[in-house]
């Protein structure tokens, strides 16, 4: 008979497991992160044709200009409504038929909710990859930081 020890820790490795270093993040997006990043989310999906890189990672308000300063936008988008759920995927509340976005695919629905307090998205900006064909970044207000939220695709 297993004990309830040996159970939850089988159950805990075989759950999915998204927090990751900032490293992890820096590598799969060809992105450098602020030192204040931190609760870091990272997951990949996809086959060989199609695939995808989605990480979520909060840092200090004061860094986002920088770290956005580095990003080859080809456009910037204003949320279409306020409030929204930064762990949920698809257009959320993006405007449709934008440029970039991130598959609303059951294996990227895996984000957590590392935060206290309402999250305000604020832009969204379609960029050049320096990693794979194009890069989707949500930036979000929460209390006195941020969220970025980035979704690298390979086709």
């Amino acid at each position: 008979m297993l004990s309830l020890t040996m159970v939850a820790a089988i159950t805990a490795s075989c759950a999915p497991q998204t927090l990751v270093s900032s490293e992890k993040i820096e590598r799969a997006h060809g992105l450098k992160l602020p030192t204040s990043a931190h609760n870091c989310q990272h997951i990949g999906g996809g086959g060989f044709l199609d695939r995808g890189a989605l990480s979520l990672f909060e840092m200090d308000r004061n860094d986002v200009q920088k770290f956005v300063m580095q990003l080859n936008v080809r456009s910037r988008r204003k949320p279409e409504r306020l409030g929204g759920d930064p762990c949920v995927n698809g257009w959320n509340v993006w405007p449709k038929g934008s440029a970039t976005f991130v598959p609303g695919n059951e294996e990227f629905a895996k984000l957590k909710r590392t935060w206290t307090g309402e999250a305000e998205p604020i832009e969204m900006l379609s960029c050049k990859s320096p990693k794979g064909d194009w890069l989707h970044v949500e930036v979000w207000s929460v209390g006195d930081h941020a969220l970025v939220k980035l979704y690298t695709d390979w086709n």
